[in-house]
């Protein structure tokens, strides 16, 4: 694959433009995701994460021993282990031990590693003959293409199209064909090729050190044909794939499936250990009985040392290749593996390939990462994905610096007193585009090519003429609520309220809301007037610079406040002070733990109502109960673990019917700049979640992040929908109107 920005480009204009795509990636991936749910339900997945977790971060701590133990053990059974520092390295072994032993057919089991070190072509070039016999493999071989999936290689191609590459490749007519008759024509036409080859080469999902053990997953016969016709079988393997026993194998087996295809286990876990004991076996093909005269183990780093040195990215080699991060992610699902990765596709993918393949080919996929944190609440091994993207994207930075309008846009945002007379020189500059009116009337600059992605499809909000900050200090009487609510627990409480960006600037009216709500339970609620921008977008956008800038400044202008809590009605700027300012301060010991301190006293509105405030079921419910949807926004759901607060507050203190949408907590498709730096994936995104909302009939979808609510209203509003987006404390607000307390 070329790794410049314009063949990148190309690819992703090629996946939007592909109906073939579209098709495939919803018709797999649906089907995967929901395999998963239903097969974890109910068995306290989060606990066992965190076990399996564990498990593999003490197999990493221990690599160097366990990688010597599994050389031993493996060599005592009569296998032969070669060490390859670099993908150069792996394919120079297999292809002198192929040329060695005059090798002119192999055939292969799915193996990423084979993938990861180019070792096709290599072979190719030196007159082998390959043959991918994994289905999917095989199909991406006829189609001269590479996996765009790490469990499911073909996932990208329609029925349709498969069906046509085998047609071809085997002669049959197979247009209209089952899946079954498909199936028959490639197993009847690969046979023969298990039994001419001459070597077999496969990968392992686990690699056993007591006993020199290779443990291979799969859910057709072919990999144990692979292993055992061949006189010759040859295991790629990465060292992170080394456990200590069976007992650690087991483990790994009992989430592997589940969180790949939603199995309770596969339908093929083969055992090897060392090659054939058999005297007879020149003239056996008996599968199971006999096996190859020969088992070449090839550990392969390429990377992966590298990987464990460095703390940053250590966990990532905990990575047990289930795919299911690939199958939650919003961007994945909406381009594809070909575009959204290298070799290694999905949000794993970003992470590993700076280590197996450059920096140059993670920094344009990388930027196709939402930051929406979906993938870290299934992986079965809890890798913090969604902060090592940002963490590959930071180092990107620190090699390329920015584009240079995000740069200008950010170091505007790092200058407080500046993005303040900017945002206000702006909300007057805008009166031509605006009409006065809320959002910008895009109908003349959607005709501007520049324009043309970024307005066909959604309104952009207008500036507030007065931002929240302003009508705080002009003391506005829109404050005030309209009653104090009885029975509040958080009746007292001191908060300083932290409104955040889009809050200040585009809908001060939602903050107006959240102070009234606030005041109605009986908390004092005051407006911290040194506040500016968290950080986030900094953060989100890899300067690690301008972050700090950003955070020192909001702990500057918070840690002294006199509140029992700083609350945030954004839940994305919770998240940033609550999760990114530790981490992300952790080498500077003064501010960290300042950064510690302020957390202690954050909280967001959502948890602040359900907790704090604790109001009894029935309290607010008025003469006309509303019919609502719930968007949960990505931070809420799957940073904050927020689910049943939102529904809980809805539900039994507003007394509203609630018609839970499809994929409630999938990504809107905002993610802070991304949805401006690829439109036309934010696009599809958002077109998905508006799709599921309007089925639901219902005429308010309620959530608690500003960022989304700009998102969705701007594509309503674009599409002539009537649907009101609004935050959960202004649904509050407006029920405060009409309950009868």
């Amino acid at each position: 694959m070329p790794t410049t920005h314009a063949s990148f480009q190309k690819r992703l204009d090629a996946a939007l433009r592909s109906p073939d795509l579209e098709v495939a990636l919803s018709r797999a991936l649906p089907r995967l995701r929901d395999g998963r749910v239903a097969r974890l339900e109910g068995t306290n997945f989060p606990e066992r994460q965190r076990r399996l977790a564990e498990l593999k971060a003490r197999c990493i701590a221990q690599l160097p021993e366990l990688v010597e133990r599994f050389v031993d053990e493996a060599t005592k059974v009569g296998c032969v282990v070669h060490r390859a520092a670099t993908a150069d390295d792996a394919r120079r072994i297999v292809g002198d031990l192929a040329q060695q032993r005059q090798v002119k057919l192999v055939v292969k089991s799915k193996t990423m590693v084979a993938e990861e070190i180019g070792l096709n072509p290599y072979l190719e070039a030196l007159g082998i003959k390959v043959v991918e016999t994994d289905l999917g493999e095989w199909i991406i071989q006829l189609a001269n293409e590479h996996p765009s999936h790490i469990l499911a290689p073909a996932l990208h191609k329609t029925r349709e199209q498969i069906a046509d590459l085998i047609g071809k490749a085997t002669g049959r007519p197979l247009a209209g064909a089952s899946n079954e008759e498909i199936v028959a024509a490639a197993r009847q036409h690969l046979r023969q090729s298990f039994i001419n080859a001459d070597m077999g080469i496969t990968g392992a999902n686990i690699a056993i050190a007591e006993t020199g053990t290779l443990v291979l997953v799969t859910n057709e016969g072919n990999g144990r044909l692979v292993m055992t016709l061949p006189p010759i079988h040859v295991a790629l393997v990465g060292v992170e794939k080394i456990v200590p026993s069976l007992d650690e194998a087991t483990e790994i087996l009992k989430l592997l499936a589940p969180s790949a295809t939603g199995q309770k286990m596969s339908v093929y876990t083969s055992f090897t250990t060392g090659p054939s004991r058999s005297a007879d076996i020149e003239n056996s093909l008996t599968v199971g009985v006999h096996g190859p005269k020969e088992v070449h183990i090839v550990l392969v780093d390429n990377g992966r040392w590298k990987m464990r040195e460095d703390p940053e990215f250590r966990e990532a080699l905990q990575c047990i290749r289930c795919g299911a991060c690939a199958n939650v992610c919003p961007p994945y699902q909406t381009v594809g593996g070909h575009v959204f990765g290298h070799v290694y596709t999905g949000p794993i993918g970003i992470v590993v390939t700076p280590f197996h393949h450059g920096m140059e080919n993670a920094a344009d996929p990388q930027a196709l990462c939402v930051s929406c944190n979906a993938c870290e609440t299934v992986c079965p091994v809890g890798i913090p994905l969604a902060r090592m993207i940002l963490d590959v994207r930071r180092r990107k930075v620190d090699q390329d610096g920015l584009p240079w309008l995000k740069r200008t846009a950010i170091q505007a945002m790092a200058d407080p007193e500046g993005f303040s007379s900017k945002t206000h020189l702006g909300s007057i500059l805008q009166k031509p585009v605006t009409g006065g009116g809320r959002f910008v009337q895009g109908a003349v600059l959607r005709r501007l090519p520049l324009l043309k992605d970024l307005l066909s499809w959604r309104s952009l909000p207008a500036l507030a003429d007065v931002s929240l900050h302003d009508r705080f200090a002009q003391s506005t009487g829109k404050f005030k609520p309209v009653r104090v609510i009885p029975g509040s627990a958080a009746a007292g409480k001191r908060i300083a309220y932290f409104s955040g960006c889009i809050t200040d600037r585009l809908y001060p009216e939602m903050g107006e809301a959240v102070v009234r709500v606030l005041r109605a339970l009986g908390c004092d609620v005051f407006f911290p007037p040194a506040q500016s921008c968290c950080g986030l977008p900094a953060i989100n956008a890899g300067d690690g610079k301008l972050a700090l800038v950003m955070m020192r400044q909001t702990i500057e202008a918070l840690e002294n406040v006199q509140a029992d809590f700083i609350l945030s009605a954004s839940a994305s700027c919770a998240v940033s002070m609550l999760q990114d300012y530790p981490r992300l301060l952790a080498d500077e010991p003064a501010w960290l733990e300042r950064a510690r301190r302020l957390a202690e006293r954050v909280i967001d509105f959502t948890t602040f109502v359900d907790r704090e405030a604790d109001l009894p079921s029935g309290l607010l419910v008025g003469n006309q109960p509303l019919t609502v949807t719930v968007h949960d926004s990505c931070q809420s759901h799957n940073c904050l673990g927020l689910k049943d607060e939102p529904r809980r507050i809805l539900r039994d203190v507003l007394g509203y019917s609630i018609v839970e949408m499809t994929d409630s907590s999938a990504c809107c498709g905002f993610g802070g700049t991304f949805s401006f730096e690829h439109p036309r994936v934010a696009e599809r995104i958002g077109r998905r979640k508006i799709k599921n909302i309007d089925s639901t009939g219902a005429s308010i979808v309620v959530t608690d992040n500003p960022g989304c609510i700009m998102h969705l209203r701007g594509i309503a509003h674009a599409s002539g929908r009537t649907v009101q987006v609004l935050h959960l404390a202004e649904v509050i607000d407006q029920a405060l109107r009409t309950a009868p307390i």
